[in-house]
């Protein structure tokens, strides 16, 4: 595999986290020349991108309006501005493209390019949006319902990857940015002189506050970033805490600064480059942040940190990719909050007190890997500490470190979590019974009727699992049809119509419950998939996907079988 192109032009974070398959496919594919293609606003970043030989930076500015004028439709229009934008890469044959978007825009890329394979969320000729790989079908799912997005992106990104040579089914499990390299492109003073213009000297024990989120909703209150930087500037005369923050959080590191009035708080909001940013974050001895691309640097330089969580983040999806990473969430059932709803009353802002972080930061300062039974201390306190680790299947998993009651929600969420991994690793029977002892040990007590209340759920996947049997029938009586009689439109109306009624009926019953419904979504996509014209070719692959949809809800029915089974003891 030679030339290889990869979109990406979704945020920074994103791009930052994609990295594990820049690697992976250098990995599998080492002689390959790998071209990336990101929108101009991420310019900066692009130097510290490793495992990738060419760069393009592309201004969609404009394209996803003329695309609604004309209904996404691939008018003369729309093509000219497509074929302007993709200059110089429409001529060339590419072994294998991924569109790791999933934007308006995006679905167009496989489309026009020339590639043998593609990977990532297309159109087809009739301007359905279909997937041509079960990771992307899985995240563009979970895109429509964040509840029950489980697996983190990097997981899902890297796993876009497959192959049968043994050598490369080691997964990657880390993110990458090389700081190291840029800085020696610029004769290895880019670091130090951006350091020292800032006043951040080599003695400095630096602490960064990344005090910016896309949301108000996802952001910790300011007067409480405030208190923080006073503790850490009272404790030792070495500290220095930085403000780390976009143009829209100057205001908020004004107020901060102007409380704490200190000279050795450092306000950088709004004057960072992105570079400036990455070598300051590389820089810090511990980095407070939200889940933003500010905490994805910091993942991937390797700095020390500790994630607050407020509002609607689900730290399942993006959360910190790297072992033994602090993150501290609200203990309150309505955390995170449902992403179609505005929160009047957002009081998770206010349980995650300073002083927790401010202990918590030296205990992570002080302590490489031991400090989890300390955190066992902040139990009924208002905050739940998690801690990160790669599970045995090689995603990464984020487990309490103080011990909760059992709830419905997060059962839920771990069964389905597993049996995605069992199915996306292929080890559909042999369930790592370790692994749920391990999520067990983390809690004591169970939530009132929660064995009910899975029982009952089960009672649907029974219903939806016969269901996909009546499928399969009908799909085989198809695919006799077209081997046999191919011309007879009455049998094919037939089976036509009773295809669609049993996907009416998955789409009814999974709808009760969320990670249900997740299951059927990605069924839907994959039966809009389907890349046959003909009866025969169409038949087989509606054969394939009620195969691969009863299979995932039989994985869901044994993982779900056996916790029922170890809860008992709680």
């Amino acid at each position: 595999m030679k030339n290889v192109i990869i979109l990406n032009l979704t945020r920074m974070g994103d791009l930052i986290q994609s990295t594990a398959l820049f690697k992976k496919i250098k990995l599998t594919y080492p002689e390959s020349r790998v071209k990336l293609i990101i929108s101009k606003e991420f310019a900066e970043i692009a130097p510290f991108l490793p495992y990738v030989d060419e760069i393009k930076l592309i201004d969609v500015t404009g394209l996803s309006e003329l695309l609604k004028a004309n209904n996404f439709d691939l008018t003369i229009d729309v093509l000219k501005a497509l074929g302007a934008m993709f200059d110089g890469i429409l001529q060339v044959n590419y072994d294998l493209a991924v569109n790791l978007s999933h934007d308006e825009f995006s679905v167009y890329f496989l489309y026009i390019l020339n590639s043998l394979k593609n990977i990532g969320i297309s159109v087809n000729r009739e301007g359905i949006i279909i997937s041509n790989d079960e990771m992307i079908a899985y995240i563009f799912s979970a895109v429509k319902n964040r509840k029950v997005s489980v697996l983190n992106l990097v997981d899902l990104y890297e796993r876009t990857i497959r192959t049968n040579k043994t050598q490369y089914k080691q997964h990657v499990n880390k993110i990458f940015l090389d700081a190291k390299k840029n800085n020696e492109e610029h004769d290895g003073n880019k670091e130090f002189e951006v350091l020292k213009k800032y006043g951040i000297e080599e003695s400095d024990n630096i602490v960064s506050f990344a005090i910016g989120a896309s949301t108000e909703l996802k952001k910790w209150r300011y007067d409480y970033f405030a208190e923080l930087a006073k503790m850490f500037l009272n404790g030792d005369i070495k500290t220095k805490v930085v403000l780390l923050g976009a143009k829209y959080d100057v205001k908020a590191g004004g107020f901060i600064e102007s409380i704490v009035a200190n000279e050795r708080l450092i306000n950088l909001t709004g004057k960072t480059s992105v570079a400036d940013l990455v070598y300051i974050v590389r820089r810090s001895n511990l980095l407070i942040t939200h889940d933003t691309g500010t905490m994805h640097i910091g993942v991937a330089v390797g700095t020390k940190l500790i994630v607050i969580y407020t509002g609607n983040v689900g730290f399942l999806e993006t959360g910190p990719y790297a072992e033994n990473r602090l993150l501290v969430i609200p203990d309150i059932g309505c955390f995170p909050c449902d992403f179609n709803l505005k929160c009047l009353n957002p009081v998770c802002q206010g349980l995650i007190k300073p002083e927790y972080i401010y202990d918590m930061s030296l205990m992570v300062l002080e302590k490489e890997n031991d400090y989890a039974q300390k955190l066992s201390d902040y139990k009924n306190s208002g905050i739940i500490p998690y801690l990160s680790r790669f599970d045995s299947k090689k995603f990464i998993d984020y487990l309490p470190a103080v011990k909760i009651k059992l709830n419905f929600k997060d059962l839920k969420l771990k069964i389905l979590k597993l049996s995605l991994e069992h199915y996306y690793e292929g080890d559909f029977w042999k369930i790592d019974e370790n692994e749920i002892e391990l999520f067990l040990d983390c809690f004591e007590g169970i939530e009132y009727n929660l064995s009910l209340d899975i029982k009952e759920e089960l009672k649907s996947v029974e219903k939806l699992i016969a269901l996909c049997k009546r499928g399969m029938s009908e799909t085989k009586k198809m695919i006799n049809l077209a081997l046999k009689d191919p011309f007879n439109s009455k049998k094919i109306e037939e089976y036509t119509c009773k295809i669609k009624s049993i996907d009416f009926e998955l789409k009814y019953l999974s709808s009760v419950y969320d990670d249900l419904s997740l299951f059927n979504q990605i069924h839907v996509i994959n039966q809009n998939s389907s890349v046959s014209y003909d009866l025969f070719g169409f038949a087989l692959d509606s054969l394939k996907n009620y195969s691969m949809y009863k299979l995932q809800l039989n994985i869901f029915k044994k993982v779900s079988l056996i916790f029922l089974d170890k809860i008992k003891n709680l």
